[in-house]
Parts: C-alpha cells; sequence; structure tokens
C-alpha cells in the first residue's frame, strides 16, 4: 500500500510539474519571437504601404468593408515578386486599374458556412504593373476580425516562408505535427498490441485526443496554406481544423469517463452522449447553413468544459482524472485568451504542449501498465493451462495403469509365466516412457507412437493372437500431446476385443494433408454410438480438449462402414 501511494504521489508531482513546464514554455515563446534574428533573408523584400485605405458600411457578413489603394509608379523597380497577405475569415477581391484579378467570396454553387478559412491571397506582381493602381477591396465574415490590419509584404514565397512565416510558427508547428503523429501511432498500438480492454480504451482515447488536438492546432497555422498552396481550398482546411477541435473535446470527455471505470458511470456516459448528439447537431446545423460554425466554437467549448465538470458529480472524483480535467481546460482557456489578444494561434502553444506532455507521460505509464498486466495475465493463464492439462493427464495415467494390472492379476492365476512376461514389458514400458507421461507440452509422435507400440506389446502378450495390429506411419515430422494416441488405442482395445473377445484388427496411419498432419486409428470393433458408451466419450472429451488447448488441434469419431470406429486426429502446422 505504501508503495502505491509513493508511486501515486511522483506521478502526481510529475504531471504538477510537466504543467509549470508547459506554462513556462508558453511564456518564453509569447515573449521571445523566435527565430526572426537568425533567420536568413534570401532575397530582397518589401512591406507595400496603401496610399489611401477607406472603410465601407455594408449589410453582409460583419457590416463593415476595407479598401485598401495601392500605387504601383515604384514597381518599375520591381523584376518579379508576389504581393502577399495574410488573411482569416476575410473575403478579399483585388482589382489592377478596375480589372478583378482575384476573388476569394463565396461562389453561387452550393457551398457549407461563409468563411474563406485561413489563407494566402497571392498576386504576382512585375515591372509591367508600373503605373497601375491596385486596389484591394477586404471584407471581414465575422464581427472578431473587423479591427484586424494585414500586413502586404512583395517578396518570393521562400523567403516569407523562412523570414516571416517560419521564426513564428516553427514551435507550435514541429509540436503539433509531433503531437498528431505521436498520438496516430498510440492508437494503432492500442488496437494491434492484443491489450486488455480497459487497457486499450486508456491508450486508444489518449492517441485519438491527441492526434485531434495536433490537427487542430495544425490547421490553424498560416504556413500550411503557404506550404501546400491551397489556394481556393483554404476553406476545407479550415473546416478540418473545427472538425477536429469538435472531436477532440468528445474524445476528451470519453478519455475522462473511462479514467473513472466508464463502464459503470452512468452520469459520465450520459454526459459522453449529450456531447456526441451536440457534436453531431452543430455539424448539421452548419451543413444546412443555419448556424456558423466559427461562431459557436468558443461556446461549444464552454458547454464541453460543463460537461466534463458533470462527469465528475457521478463519483468521487479520482486524482487521475482532476490532474487530466483542470490543466486541460486550464492550458484551452489560456490559449484562448492569448489568441483574443494576439488575433492568431501561433503564439499561443499552451494547449499543444500540455497534450504531448501528457502523451509522453501518461502514455508511457498506460502503456508500461497495461502491458505488465498482459503479461501477467498471460502468465496466470499459462499456469492455469499447464495445472488444467497436468489435471487431465492425471485422469489418464491411472487409468491405463489400473486396466494394465488388473490384467495382470487375472493371468497370475491362470497362467504366471504369461503374467510375469507382460509385468516385464510393462515395467519396460513405464521406464522408456515415464518423461513422455509427464509432459505437458506438445511432444513428437514418434515418442507417441513409441508409447502406444509398447502398450499394445502388452496387450498383444494378454490377448496373444486374438490382436492384430497394422501401421502406415511413414509421416513422423510432427508434434502432438502425449497420451493422445494410446489412449485412443486403448479404447479401441477395451471397447473392442475386451468386449466382443473376438478378433480385433487396429489400423494406425499418419500422414501430411493440407495445413498440417493427421492420424487415424481405425478398429473393427463395435459402433461407436456416445448415448451407449459414456466412459468412451468421456476419454474422448479429455482428449480433444488437450488438442484444442495445447495445439489447436481437434479430433474427429465416426462409425466405421464395415463394423468398428474410426478416429481422426488433425494437428495444424505450428
Amino acid at each position: 500500500m505504501k508503495k502505491h501511494k509513493n508511486r501515486q504521489r511522483a506521478l502526481d508531482i510529475i504531471i504538477a510539474s510537466s504543467l509549470a513546464a508547459v506554462i513556462a514554455l508558453t511564456a518564453f515563446l509569447w515573449f521571445e519571437p523566435g527565430m526572426k534574428g537568425v533567420a536568413p533573408s534570401f532575397s530582397p523584400f518589401l512591406i507595400l504601404r496603401p496610399t489611401q485605405v477607406q472603410d465601407e458600411v455594408i449589410a453582409d457578413y460583419a457590416g463593415v468593408q476595407r479598401v485598401y489603394e495601392f500605387d504601383l509608379t515604384s514597381a518599375s523597380g520591381i523584376r518579379s515578386g508576389v504581393l502577399f497577405v495574410h488573411l482569416r475569415h476575410t473575403i478579399a477581391i483585388a482589382e489592377k486599374d478596375g480589372i478583378i484579378i482575384a476573388d476569394t467570396g463565396e461562389s453561387e454553387s452550393w457551398h457549407i458556412g461563409h468563411t474563406p478559412g485561413n489563407y494566402w491571397l497571392s498576386l504576382p506582381l512585375s515591372s509591367e504593373d508600373a503605373g497601375k493602381t491596385l486596389r484591394i477591396t477586404l471584407t471581414p465574415v465575422y464581427s472578431g476580425f473587423r479591427t484586424f490590419e494585414p500586413v502586404f509584404l512583395v517578396m518570393d514565397r521562400q523567403t516569407l516562408l523562412h523570414t516571416e512565416v517560419l521564426p513564428d510558427e516553427a514551435p507550435v508547428l514541429i509540436i503539433g505535427s509531433i503531437t498528431a503523429i505521436i498520438g496516430f501511432l498510440l492508437m494503432l498500438l492500442a488496437l494491434f498490441l492484443g491489450l486488455e480492454a480497459r487497457d486499450r480504451r486508456h491508450v486508444f482515447y489518449l492517441g485519438a485526443v491527441s492526434c485531434a488536438a495536433g490537427i487542430w492546432k495544425l490547421c490553424g497555422l498560416s504556413v500550411l496554406p503557404l506550404l501546400l498552396e491551397w489556394y481556393g481550398r483554404q476553406k476545407l482546411l479550415w473546416y478540418i481544423g473545427a472538425t477536429a477541435y469538435l472531436l477532440m473535446l468528445v474524445l476528451s470527455l470519453r478519455f475522462l469517463s473511462l479514467m473513472r471505470n466508464g463502464e459503470n458511470d452512468r452520469v459520465g456516459t450520459l454526459c459522453c452522449c449529450f456531447g456526441v448528439f451536440g457534436t453531431i447537431a452543430i455539424i448539421a446545423l452548419q451543413v444546412f447553413g443555419i448556424v456558423e460554425l466559427h461562431e459557436v466554437l468558443i461556446p461549444y467549448g464552454v458547454g464541453m468544459a460543463a460537461l466534463h465538470l458533470i462527469s465528475l458529480l457521478g463519483q468521487k472524483p479520482e486524482r487521475a482524472a482532476l490532474l487530466w480535467l483542470i490543466p486541460t481546460f486550464a492550458a484551452l482557456a489560456l490559449d484562448l485568451i492569448i489568441f483574443s489578444r494576439e488575433g492568431r494561434f501561433p503564439t499561443a502553444p499552451t494547449f499543444i504542449v500540455w497534450i504531448l506532455l501528457n502523451l509522453i507521460v501518461r502514455g508511457i505509464i498506460f502503456l508500461r501498465q497495461a502491458i505488465r498486466r498482459k503479461q501477467e495475465l498471460q502468465e496466470k493463464d499459462a499456469e492455469l493451462r499447464g495445472a488444467k492439462i497436468q489435471n487431465l493427464i492425471s485422469q489418464i495415467r491411472p487409468h491405463f495403469i489400473y486396466n494394465t494390472l488388473a490384467s495382470i492379476s487375472m493371468l497370475c492365476d491362470s497362467d504366471p509365466k504369461r503374467a510375469s512376461e507382460v509385468v516385464g514389458s510393462f515395467n519396460n514400458y513405464l521406464q522408456a516412457n515415464f518423461t513422455a507421461l509427464s509432459a505437458t507440452e506438445p511432444i513428437a509422435f514418434v515418442a507417441e507412437l513409441e508409447h502406444t507400440k509398447a502398450y499394445l506389446n502388452v496387450q498383444m502378450a494378454l490377448y496373444e493372437s486374438r490382436l492384430i495390429v497394422e501401421y502406415d506411419t511413414d509421416y513422423i515430422t510432427f508434434r502432438l500431446p502425449p497420451l493422445t494416441l494410446q489412449p485412443i488405442v486403448e479404447n479401441s482395445v477395451k471397447h473392442g476385443i475386451g468386449k466382443t473377445h473376438h478378433e480385433e484388427r487396429i489400423f494406425i496411419c499418419s500422414r501430411a494433408v493440407e495445413g498440417g498432419a493427421e492420424v487415424i486409428v481405425e478398429d473393427n470393433g463395435t459402433k461407436y454410438e456416445p448415448s451407449l458408451n459414456s466412459s468412451l466419450h468421456v476419454g474422448l472429451e479429455n482428449i480433444r480438449e488437450r488438442l484444442s488447448m495445447m495445439c489447436g488441434g481437434t479430433l474427429s469419431i465416426a462409425p466405421r462402414a464395415d463394423g468398428g470406429t474410426i478416429v481422426r486426429i488433425f494437428v495444424p502446422k505450428k
């Protein structure tokens, strides 16, 4: 108990330290711009200043649009370049001397939502544009972006990437990518490691939350549209990120419920159902144009936080659940506060760093515990299987010994000399095959065949010429459980010549078949009928169970056409 408490205390310290590290790293990345001071400049660039800015009130969208006019008189000095401006949820229309050269507004075809997403408007410029007037009209779709002031940069894409975008976004880009990839790998490990159901769910949902969080953060960066050159598809990229955000909170709620024994947590399960229903409803309303997904993201997050708290009411909150819930939403809230002030996610890495640390700390702990429990269960299962097999063998061994001793006892009165010979053969049998009798693992067919021949030598000494045995056993390169063939042959003798007192023929055959090996024992004794041969049925069930447990084999029994019984054993290839 004390050791368990020490481990739990150590886990608490690790998670608390991780949260402190997250906050410290966030503060560093926020106050220290990053790599701008060391990023090389690959070609000249300039910031294009508008000659005139005019605000106009409109009835649609956020109620305002801003028109920027540029005098391209100095464009004669530009050999080649591109005017880049990064826009978020803002429609742009660009004109040169009254001719539209770019329009990111809504098309006349069916569409989902009004936002054009997160994208770069890129307009090629050259010396031929000298003296022309460039007019760019920006229309914010949502009121939160009415005061957004864009920066107009003239440079090539490589320079923009290395001097402006990556210095700011590289930390979140790297952390987000690592989080999404490791989360996905954790999901695969949960599915293919063969863990117990409870451990598999823990590992899977932690990986799923992390993967969704990584995708959400990556889709909020400006570097992806710039790298992928997805001009015109930026809306799809934004909706992928928004959907990942919705799924992340639902998966987090399920993960919290599982940490609190979710299978028996009715309140937590009910909250998960509400979360799933709410997510589906929001997506459906977005598809049919009833709501705008961007406008409900924060209320949705608040509602999901409330469901997380409500789920704790079902039973006393556990430390592990609280250490997931409180820091996770604290980090998410801090990111939203930073985003509301800065207007961009690259400077808000708290949440994604916290998720990554959870992957490292909780993921490793979950996997180690799960693998250890799996090993313990396998060891216990092996012990139980061994004990059960040993018990089954112990049921067979006395059965054979008692039958043989009974036969010797009868011979002692009728034929003492033959009894002495049988005792000698039986003694040799026990000395030569005691190891095989004690084995609990599959043995070579040759050993089992010798075991069976030794038994038959004893029986033929008792029954003389009335017992005839034929062999066709050229195929011997396989293994099967000990005491598999001998008890079947013993049943043939016992229920054949032992009951009819007539001559009995036994045919033993081994052969290779598709997928493994087959052993056939055929006799001309009494016809096998399970309802009339209960002892035979129990003995065969014993063999069938050991075949299945030890090597995945099967046993079948059927009546012989000319009278008697045919028993078939199938042993699959290892």
